[in-house]
Protein backbone atom coordinates (compact mmCIF):
# COMPACT_ATOMS: atom_id res chain seq x y z
CA UNK A 1 0.00 0.00 0.00
CA UNK A 2 3.03 2.33 0.83
CA UNK A 3 4.52 1.43 -2.35
CA UNK A 4 1.35 2.47 -4.44
CA UNK A 5 0.57 5.71 -2.32
CA UNK A 6 4.53 6.33 -2.85
CA UNK A 7 3.47 6.18 -6.95
CA UNK A 8 0.82 8.63 -6.55
CA UNK A 9 2.42 11.17 -4.33
CA UNK A 10 5.65 11.13 -6.96
CA UNK A 11 2.86 12.09 -9.70
CA UNK A 12 1.54 14.71 -7.44
CA UNK A 13 4.75 16.60 -6.50
CA UNK A 14 5.97 16.24 -9.96
CA UNK A 15 2.71 17.79 -11.42
CA UNK A 16 2.64 20.80 -8.14
CA UNK A 17 6.93 21.17 -8.92
CA UNK A 18 5.27 23.02 -12.38
CA UNK A 19 2.65 25.18 -10.84
CA UNK A 20 4.01 28.44 -9.06
CA UNK A 21 1.51 29.58 -6.79
CA UNK A 22 1.91 27.19 -3.82
CA UNK A 23 -1.36 28.23 -2.77
CA UNK A 24 -3.60 26.27 -4.65
CA UNK A 25 -1.32 23.27 -4.84
CA UNK A 26 -3.16 21.24 -1.81
CA UNK A 27 -6.23 22.00 -4.32
CA UNK A 28 -4.69 20.66 -7.09
CA UNK A 29 -3.66 17.83 -4.88
CA UNK A 30 -6.83 16.76 -3.88
CA UNK A 31 -8.60 17.24 -7.25
CA UNK A 32 -5.55 14.74 -9.12
CA UNK A 33 -6.13 12.48 -6.11
CA UNK A 34 -9.68 12.22 -6.58
CA UNK A 35 -9.12 11.18 -10.54
CA UNK A 36 -6.66 8.73 -9.53
CA UNK A 37 -8.56 6.66 -6.98
CA UNK A 38 -11.77 7.13 -9.62
CA UNK A 39 -9.62 5.41 -12.23
CA UNK A 40 -8.22 3.08 -9.24
CA UNK A 41 -11.40 1.80 -8.73
CA UNK A 42 -12.53 1.10 -12.00
CA UNK A 43 -9.51 -0.67 -13.02
CA UNK A 44 -9.70 -2.70 -9.43
CA UNK A 45 -13.37 -3.47 -10.64
CA UNK A 46 -12.21 -5.08 -14.03
CA UNK A 47 -10.13 -7.52 -12.15
CA UNK A 48 -6.51 -5.69 -11.92
CA UNK A 49 -4.45 -5.84 -8.66
CA UNK A 50 -4.70 -2.91 -6.47
CA UNK A 51 -0.86 -2.11 -7.84
CA UNK A 52 -1.62 -2.89 -11.27
CA UNK A 53 -4.83 -0.88 -11.35
CA UNK A 54 -2.76 2.30 -9.29
CA UNK A 55 -0.21 2.00 -12.43
CA UNK A 56 -2.55 1.94 -14.67
CA UNK A 57 -5.01 5.28 -13.45
CA UNK A 58 -1.69 7.20 -12.82
CA UNK A 59 -0.22 6.42 -16.51
CA UNK A 60 -4.11 7.33 -17.59
CA UNK A 61 -3.11 10.95 -16.03
CA UNK A 62 -0.40 11.32 -18.52
CA UNK A 63 2.95 13.33 -17.99
CA UNK A 64 2.69 14.80 -14.70
CA UNK A 65 5.02 17.52 -16.27
CA UNK A 66 2.57 18.10 -19.20
CA UNK A 67 -0.08 18.11 -16.45
CA UNK A 68 1.51 20.48 -13.99
CA UNK A 69 2.30 22.74 -17.01
CA UNK A 70 -1.22 23.16 -17.90
CA UNK A 71 -2.81 23.82 -14.52
CA UNK A 72 -0.23 26.49 -14.48
CA UNK A 73 -1.07 28.34 -16.95
CA UNK A 74 -4.86 27.79 -15.47
CA UNK A 75 -3.94 29.42 -12.22
CA UNK A 76 -2.04 32.49 -13.50
CA UNK A 77 -3.07 35.58 -12.02
CA UNK A 78 -5.72 37.65 -14.18
CA UNK A 79 -5.64 41.42 -15.30
CA UNK A 80 -8.60 43.07 -15.71
CA UNK A 81 -7.57 45.45 -18.26
CA UNK A 82 -10.71 47.49 -18.81
CA UNK A 83 -11.15 48.38 -15.47
CA UNK A 84 -7.91 48.97 -15.00
CA UNK A 85 -7.57 51.26 -18.33
CA UNK A 86 -10.98 53.01 -17.24
CA UNK A 87 -9.62 54.08 -13.52
CA UNK A 88 -6.51 55.80 -15.23
CA UNK A 89 -8.59 57.50 -17.84
CA UNK A 90 -10.65 58.80 -14.86
CA UNK A 91 -7.10 59.89 -12.88
CA UNK A 92 -6.01 61.51 -15.80
CA UNK A 93 -9.80 63.58 -16.31
CA UNK A 94 -9.23 64.15 -12.27
CA UNK A 95 -5.58 65.69 -13.12
CA UNK A 96 -6.92 67.78 -16.36
CA UNK A 97 -9.56 69.06 -13.59
CA UNK A 98 -7.35 70.24 -11.31
CA UNK A 99 -4.73 71.77 -13.48
CA UNK A 100 -7.70 73.28 -15.20
CA UNK A 101 -8.97 75.07 -12.32
CA UNK A 102 -5.08 75.72 -10.66
CA UNK A 103 -5.57 79.17 -12.94
CA UNK A 104 -9.00 80.30 -11.35
CA UNK A 105 -7.61 80.84 -7.96
CA UNK A 106 -5.45 80.68 -5.29
CA UNK A 107 -7.91 77.69 -3.98
CA UNK A 108 -7.63 75.99 -7.10
CA UNK A 109 -3.60 76.23 -6.83
CA UNK A 110 -3.61 74.72 -3.99
CA UNK A 111 -5.71 71.73 -5.33
CA UNK A 112 -3.35 71.52 -7.74
CA UNK A 113 -0.48 71.16 -5.71
CA UNK A 114 -1.97 68.85 -3.39
CA UNK A 115 -3.04 66.61 -6.69
CA UNK A 116 0.29 66.30 -7.65
CA UNK A 117 1.28 65.03 -3.80
CA UNK A 118 -1.16 62.39 -3.47
CA UNK A 119 -1.48 61.58 -6.93
CA UNK A 120 2.30 59.51 -6.41
CA UNK A 121 0.84 58.21 -3.39
CA UNK A 122 -2.26 57.04 -4.05
CA UNK A 123 -0.89 54.89 -7.13
CA UNK A 124 1.51 53.14 -4.43
CA UNK A 125 -0.93 52.50 -2.72
CA UNK A 126 -2.89 51.12 -5.55
CA UNK A 127 -0.27 48.90 -6.54
CA UNK A 128 0.68 47.50 -3.09
CA UNK A 129 -3.50 46.64 -2.55
CA UNK A 130 -3.63 45.42 -6.01
CA UNK A 131 -0.54 42.43 -5.03
CA UNK A 132 -1.97 42.05 -1.60
CA UNK A 133 -2.67 38.50 -0.52
CA UNK A 134 -7.00 39.57 0.03
CA UNK A 135 -7.62 36.14 1.72
CA UNK A 136 -5.42 38.04 4.41
CA UNK A 137 -8.46 40.50 5.20
CA UNK A 138 -10.64 36.82 5.68
CA UNK A 139 -8.24 35.58 8.55
CA UNK A 140 -7.29 39.04 10.21
CA UNK A 141 -11.01 41.26 9.60
CA UNK A 142 -11.98 41.37 13.68
CA UNK A 143 -8.15 42.68 14.13
CA UNK A 144 -8.23 44.92 11.48
CA UNK A 145 -11.16 46.45 12.06
CA UNK A 146 -10.43 47.00 15.67
CA UNK A 147 -7.16 48.46 14.44
CA UNK A 148 -8.90 50.90 12.31
CA UNK A 149 -11.55 52.00 14.80
CA UNK A 150 -8.89 52.81 17.05
CA UNK A 151 -7.06 54.81 15.01
CA UNK A 152 -10.04 57.02 13.83
CA UNK A 153 -10.60 57.51 17.80
CA UNK A 154 -7.46 58.74 18.41
CA UNK A 155 -7.19 60.59 15.11
CA UNK A 156 -10.08 62.66 16.83
CA UNK A 157 -7.75 63.89 19.13
CA UNK A 158 -5.21 65.20 16.82
CA UNK A 159 -7.52 66.97 14.00
CA UNK A 160 -9.26 70.03 14.14
CA UNK A 161 -13.54 70.01 13.11
CA UNK A 162 -14.17 71.74 9.88
CA UNK A 163 -17.33 73.48 9.92
CA UNK A 164 -18.07 71.43 13.42
CA UNK A 165 -17.33 68.06 11.46
CA UNK A 166 -14.56 65.54 11.59
CA UNK A 167 -13.66 65.04 7.79
CA UNK A 168 -11.51 62.22 8.52
CA UNK A 169 -14.26 59.73 9.74
CA UNK A 170 -15.59 59.36 5.93
CA UNK A 171 -12.65 57.86 4.35
CA UNK A 172 -12.50 55.61 7.50
CA UNK A 173 -16.42 54.52 7.06
CA UNK A 174 -15.22 53.86 2.92
CA UNK A 175 -12.10 51.21 4.33
CA UNK A 176 -14.76 49.61 7.18
CA UNK A 177 -16.76 48.49 4.66
CA UNK A 178 -14.63 46.21 2.77
CA UNK A 179 -13.41 45.00 6.02
CA UNK A 180 -17.26 44.26 7.43
CA UNK A 181 -17.16 41.78 4.43
CA UNK A 182 -13.92 40.33 6.10
CA UNK A 183 -16.19 39.88 9.26
CA UNK A 184 -19.35 38.38 7.91
CA UNK A 185 -17.01 36.15 6.50
CA UNK A 186 -15.95 34.68 9.55
CA UNK A 187 -19.56 34.30 10.99
CA UNK A 188 -19.77 32.12 7.78
CA UNK A 189 -21.94 28.92 9.02
CA UNK A 190 -23.06 30.50 12.09
CA UNK A 191 -26.44 30.89 13.34
CA UNK A 192 -28.88 33.93 14.10
CA UNK A 193 -26.21 35.23 17.14
CA UNK A 194 -23.76 35.51 13.81
CA UNK A 195 -25.99 38.28 12.13
CA UNK A 196 -26.61 40.31 15.64
CA UNK A 197 -22.37 40.20 15.99
CA UNK A 198 -21.79 41.42 12.43
CA UNK A 199 -25.04 44.16 13.31
CA UNK A 200 -22.97 44.98 16.22
CA UNK A 201 -19.53 45.43 14.19
CA UNK A 202 -21.69 48.02 12.00
CA UNK A 203 -23.27 49.83 14.61
CA UNK A 204 -19.63 50.32 16.18
CA UNK A 205 -18.81 52.17 12.82
CA UNK A 206 -22.03 53.90 12.34
CA UNK A 207 -22.22 54.91 15.73
CA UNK A 208 -18.53 56.91 14.81
CA UNK A 209 -19.61 58.33 11.86
CA UNK A 210 -22.86 59.69 13.87
CA UNK A 211 -20.51 61.86 17.02
CA UNK A 212 -18.06 63.01 13.73
CA UNK A 213 -20.64 63.83 12.74
CA UNK A 214 -20.49 62.83 8.94
CA UNK A 215 -24.16 61.87 7.63
CA UNK A 216 -22.70 61.29 3.99
CA UNK A 217 -20.46 58.36 5.52
CA UNK A 218 -23.22 57.29 7.96
CA UNK A 219 -25.63 56.81 4.79
CA UNK A 220 -22.75 55.37 2.46
CA UNK A 221 -21.63 52.93 5.12
CA UNK A 222 -25.10 52.02 6.62
CA UNK A 223 -26.62 51.45 2.96
CA UNK A 224 -23.44 49.16 1.81
CA UNK A 225 -23.23 47.22 5.08
CA UNK A 226 -27.10 46.50 4.66
CA UNK A 227 -26.32 45.45 1.38
CA UNK A 228 -23.66 43.18 2.23
CA UNK A 229 -25.11 41.69 5.22
CA UNK A 230 -28.54 41.04 2.89
CA UNK A 231 -26.34 39.32 0.16
CA UNK A 232 -24.54 37.21 2.76
CA UNK A 233 -28.15 35.99 3.96
CA UNK A 234 -29.35 35.40 0.68
CA UNK A 235 -26.63 33.13 -0.38
CA UNK A 236 -26.82 31.07 2.66
CA UNK A 237 -23.52 32.25 4.62
CA UNK A 238 -25.48 31.51 7.54
CA UNK A 239 -27.20 28.91 8.93
CA UNK A 240 -31.10 28.96 9.56
CA UNK A 241 -34.62 30.44 8.47
CA UNK A 242 -33.38 33.12 5.22
CA UNK A 243 -36.64 35.48 6.28
CA UNK A 244 -36.02 35.20 9.98
CA UNK A 245 -32.79 36.11 9.14
CA UNK A 246 -33.98 39.19 6.98
CA UNK A 247 -36.43 39.95 10.30
CA UNK A 248 -33.52 39.89 12.73
CA UNK A 249 -31.77 42.35 10.39
CA UNK A 250 -34.41 44.75 9.01
CA UNK A 251 -36.67 45.22 11.92
CA UNK A 252 -34.16 46.84 14.04
CA UNK A 253 -32.80 48.51 11.18
CA UNK A 254 -36.03 50.23 10.11
CA UNK A 255 -36.96 50.90 14.55
CA UNK A 256 -33.38 52.59 14.20
CA UNK A 257 -33.90 54.36 11.28
CA UNK A 258 -37.44 55.79 12.23
CA UNK A 259 -35.97 57.08 15.69
CA UNK A 260 -32.66 58.44 14.28
CA UNK A 261 -34.81 60.57 11.87
CA UNK A 262 -37.46 61.66 14.97
CA UNK A 263 -34.12 62.81 16.69
CA UNK A 264 -32.55 65.24 13.65
CA UNK A 265 -36.01 66.56 13.24
CA UNK A 266 -36.55 67.61 16.58
CA UNK A 267 -33.00 67.95 18.26
CA UNK A 268 -33.23 71.78 17.73
CA UNK A 269 -35.08 74.38 15.50
CA UNK A 270 -31.43 74.62 13.19
CA UNK A 271 -31.84 70.79 12.54
CA UNK A 272 -35.90 71.05 11.48
CA UNK A 273 -34.91 74.19 9.43
CA UNK A 274 -31.61 72.10 7.78
CA UNK A 275 -34.57 69.24 6.94
CA UNK A 276 -36.73 71.30 5.86
CA UNK A 277 -34.58 73.21 3.40
CA UNK A 278 -32.93 70.00 2.02
CA UNK A 279 -36.84 69.08 0.69
CA UNK A 280 -37.35 72.77 -0.20
CA UNK A 281 -34.54 75.28 -0.69
CA UNK A 282 -36.23 77.81 -2.21
CA UNK A 283 -37.29 78.96 1.48
CA UNK A 284 -34.06 79.60 2.61
CA UNK A 285 -32.45 81.09 -0.75
CA UNK A 286 -29.61 82.73 0.93
CA UNK A 287 -28.61 79.88 4.08
CA UNK A 288 -29.18 76.30 3.41
CA UNK A 289 -30.82 75.94 0.06
CA UNK A 290 -28.22 78.45 -1.31
CA UNK A 291 -26.11 75.22 -2.68
CA UNK A 292 -29.10 73.41 -4.44
CA UNK A 293 -30.66 76.85 -5.54
CA UNK A 294 -27.03 77.66 -7.25
CA UNK A 295 -26.61 74.38 -8.28
CA UNK A 296 -29.85 74.35 -10.24
CA UNK A 297 -29.30 77.08 -11.30
CA UNK A 298 -25.42 76.77 -13.47
CA UNK A 299 -26.88 72.97 -14.71
CA UNK A 300 -30.09 75.03 -16.13
CA UNK A 301 -28.04 77.84 -17.56
CA UNK A 302 -25.17 75.34 -19.20
CA UNK A 303 -25.16 74.68 -23.02
CA UNK A 304 -23.64 71.83 -24.45
CA UNK A 305 -20.48 72.86 -25.57
CA UNK A 306 -18.80 75.72 -23.93
CA UNK A 307 -19.73 78.27 -20.66
CA UNK A 308 -22.96 78.62 -19.18
CA UNK A 309 -24.64 81.41 -19.95
CA UNK A 310 -25.90 83.44 -17.23
CA UNK A 311 -28.65 86.24 -16.54
CA UNK A 312 -29.04 88.78 -14.13
CA UNK A 313 -27.20 89.33 -11.26
CA UNK A 314 -25.04 86.41 -12.29
CA UNK A 315 -24.67 87.76 -15.65
CA UNK A 316 -20.55 88.67 -15.34
CA UNK A 317 -19.60 86.13 -12.35
CA UNK A 318 -17.28 83.24 -12.86
CA UNK A 319 -18.92 80.17 -11.89
CA UNK A 320 -15.88 79.77 -8.77
CA UNK A 321 -17.28 83.04 -7.40
CA UNK A 322 -20.61 81.69 -7.63
CA UNK A 323 -20.45 77.92 -5.76
CA UNK A 324 -19.25 77.47 -2.72
CA UNK A 325 -17.21 73.76 -2.72
CA UNK A 326 -16.54 74.18 -6.92
CA UNK A 327 -13.21 72.55 -6.45
CA UNK A 328 -14.33 69.56 -4.02
CA UNK A 329 -18.17 69.21 -3.24
CA UNK A 330 -19.45 70.37 -7.04
CA UNK A 331 -16.23 69.62 -9.58
CA UNK A 332 -19.16 68.07 -11.74
CA UNK A 333 -21.18 70.90 -11.60
CA UNK A 334 -18.31 73.65 -12.16
CA UNK A 335 -17.45 70.96 -15.43
CA UNK A 336 -20.61 71.05 -16.38
CA UNK A 337 -21.21 75.20 -16.46
CA UNK A 338 -17.51 75.70 -17.58
CA UNK A 339 -17.49 73.12 -20.53
CA UNK A 340 -20.21 72.47 -21.22
CA UNK A 341 -23.19 69.66 -20.57
CA UNK A 342 -21.34 67.14 -23.21
CA UNK A 343 -18.05 67.43 -20.65
CA UNK A 344 -20.31 66.25 -17.57
CA UNK A 345 -21.77 64.01 -19.80
CA UNK A 346 -18.47 62.35 -21.14
CA UNK A 347 -17.66 62.05 -17.61
CA UNK A 348 -20.97 59.87 -16.08
CA UNK A 349 -20.83 57.64 -19.61
CA UNK A 350 -17.02 56.85 -18.42
CA UNK A 351 -17.98 56.38 -14.46
CA UNK A 352 -21.10 54.34 -15.96
CA UNK A 353 -19.30 52.01 -17.93
CA UNK A 354 -16.50 51.83 -14.73
CA UNK A 355 -18.84 50.95 -12.68
CA UNK A 356 -20.87 47.92 -15.16
CA UNK A 357 -17.25 46.95 -15.34
CA UNK A 358 -16.45 46.54 -11.68
CA UNK A 359 -19.63 44.50 -11.09
CA UNK A 360 -19.34 42.18 -14.25
CA UNK A 361 -15.80 41.15 -12.65
CA UNK A 362 -17.23 40.32 -9.45
CA UNK A 363 -19.50 37.82 -10.95
CA UNK A 364 -16.92 35.67 -12.21
CA UNK A 365 -15.67 34.90 -8.93
CA UNK A 366 -15.20 31.38 -7.72
CA UNK A 367 -14.84 31.94 -4.19
CA UNK A 368 -17.60 32.69 -1.91
CA UNK A 369 -14.54 35.49 0.16
CA UNK A 370 -12.92 37.26 -2.83
CA UNK A 371 -16.84 37.83 -3.99
CA UNK A 372 -18.21 39.72 -1.15
CA UNK A 373 -14.91 41.36 -1.02
CA UNK A 374 -14.95 43.09 -3.94
CA UNK A 375 -18.48 43.62 -4.07
CA UNK A 376 -18.29 45.12 -0.89
CA UNK A 377 -15.49 47.55 -2.71
CA UNK A 378 -17.56 48.11 -5.77
CA UNK A 379 -20.77 49.12 -3.50
CA UNK A 380 -18.39 51.73 -1.71
CA UNK A 381 -17.60 53.04 -5.13
CA UNK A 382 -20.64 53.25 -6.31
CA UNK A 383 -22.43 54.72 -3.81
CA UNK A 384 -19.98 57.48 -3.59
CA UNK A 385 -20.16 58.44 -7.85
CA UNK A 386 -23.92 58.03 -6.89
CA UNK A 387 -24.79 60.27 -4.34
CA UNK A 388 -22.18 63.13 -5.95
CA UNK A 389 -24.20 62.70 -9.42
CA UNK A 390 -27.68 63.00 -8.04
CA UNK A 391 -25.88 66.45 -5.57
CA UNK A 392 -24.26 67.83 -8.64
CA UNK A 393 -26.82 67.68 -10.68
CA UNK A 394 -29.21 69.27 -8.58
CA UNK A 395 -31.17 66.66 -8.08
CA UNK A 396 -31.51 65.98 -4.43
CA UNK A 397 -28.35 68.23 -2.99
CA UNK A 398 -28.55 66.64 0.90
CA UNK A 399 -25.04 65.78 1.10
CA UNK A 400 -21.90 67.33 1.38
CA UNK A 401 -18.17 66.83 1.67
CA UNK A 402 -18.74 64.33 -1.42
CA UNK A 403 -16.51 62.51 -2.93
CA UNK A 404 -16.02 61.92 -6.96
CA UNK A 405 -13.86 59.04 -6.92
CA UNK A 406 -10.33 59.60 -8.67
CA UNK A 407 -11.51 62.88 -10.34
CA UNK A 408 -12.21 65.63 -7.10
CA UNK A 409 -9.86 67.01 -5.23
CA UNK A 410 -9.14 65.19 -1.22
CA UNK A 411 -5.93 63.32 -0.98
CA UNK A 412 -6.94 60.64 1.87
CA UNK A 413 -10.14 60.39 -0.29
CA UNK A 414 -8.20 59.11 -3.40
CA UNK A 415 -5.97 57.23 -1.44
CA UNK A 416 -9.06 55.42 -0.19
CA UNK A 417 -10.66 54.59 -2.88
CA UNK A 418 -7.47 53.74 -4.73
CA UNK A 419 -7.21 51.08 -1.97
CA UNK A 420 -11.31 49.82 -3.02
CA UNK A 421 -10.34 49.51 -6.97
CA UNK A 422 -7.65 47.79 -6.11
CA UNK A 423 -8.88 44.76 -3.85
CA UNK A 424 -11.48 44.89 -6.75
CA UNK A 425 -8.53 43.97 -9.17
CA UNK A 426 -6.71 42.27 -6.65
CA UNK A 427 -9.72 39.78 -6.23
CA UNK A 428 -9.96 39.31 -9.81
CA UNK A 429 -6.40 39.16 -10.10
CA UNK A 430 -6.35 35.60 -7.66
CA UNK A 431 -9.88 34.51 -9.42
CA UNK A 432 -7.99 31.28 -10.56
CA UNK A 433 -5.51 31.14 -7.81
CA UNK A 434 -7.35 31.40 -4.75
CA UNK A 435 -10.40 28.54 -4.06
CA UNK A 436 -13.05 28.71 -1.33
CA UNK A 437 -11.67 27.41 1.50
CA UNK A 438 -14.28 26.37 3.69
CA UNK A 439 -15.63 24.66 0.76
CA UNK A 440 -12.33 23.34 0.08
CA UNK A 441 -11.28 21.77 3.55
CA UNK A 442 -13.19 19.06 3.20
CA UNK A 443 -12.37 16.01 1.06
CA UNK A 444 -15.52 14.66 1.10
CA UNK A 445 -17.31 18.01 -0.01
CA UNK A 446 -15.42 19.61 -2.28
CA UNK A 447 -17.68 18.40 -5.27
CA UNK A 448 -21.08 18.58 -4.06
CA UNK A 449 -22.53 21.00 -1.99
CA UNK A 450 -26.36 21.65 -0.67
CA UNK A 451 -28.25 24.73 -0.92
CA UNK A 452 -32.07 25.37 -0.73
CA UNK A 453 -32.87 21.78 -1.64
CA UNK A 454 -30.35 22.02 -4.80
CA UNK A 455 -27.16 19.88 -5.37
CA UNK A 456 -24.58 22.69 -6.29
CA UNK A 457 -21.63 20.80 -8.57
CA UNK A 458 -19.27 23.69 -9.79
CA UNK A 459 -17.25 24.97 -7.58
CA UNK A 460 -14.58 26.62 -10.62
CA UNK A 461 -12.79 23.69 -10.78
CA UNK A 462 -14.14 22.92 -14.57
CA UNK A 463 -11.33 24.24 -15.79
CA UNK A 464 -9.11 21.91 -13.86
CA UNK A 465 -10.82 18.92 -15.11
CA UNK A 466 -11.19 19.50 -18.56
CA UNK A 467 -7.45 19.71 -18.88
CA UNK A 468 -6.45 16.52 -16.98
CA UNK A 469 -9.68 15.01 -19.11
CA UNK A 470 -7.69 15.95 -22.17
CA UNK A 471 -4.50 13.92 -20.87
CA UNK A 472 -6.59 11.20 -19.52
CA UNK A 473 -7.71 10.73 -23.25
CA UNK A 474 -4.26 11.12 -24.97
Amino acid sequence: MLEHNGAIQEFLQTACNQIRYKSIHKSIVNELTDHIEEQKIHYIKLGFSEEEATAKAIEQMGDPVLVGKELDKAHRPKTEWSILSLVAVLVLIGGALQFLISGVSTDGQSSFLRFLFYAPIGIAVFTFTYFFDYTLIARYSKQLFFILFGTAIVYFYFSQPYCGAYPHIYYFALLFIPIFAGVIYSYKGKDYFGIIKCGLYYGSAAFLCLIAPRVSAFVIHSVSCLILLTLAIIKGYFIGNKKISLAIVYIPTTIIFILFTIFLFFQSPIRRNRIATMLNPKIDPDGQGFHVLMVKRIIQSSQTFGKAVFEGEFENMPIHQMLPGWNTDFSLTYIIGRLGIAAGLIIIAIVSVFIVRMFISVTKQKNSFGYLLSFSACIALTSQFVLYVISNLGIFTIFSSLTLPFISFGGMGFIANMVLIGLVLSVYRRTNIVYDRIQMNSHNLKLFTFEDGKIIIDLGLNKDKNHINSYRQK
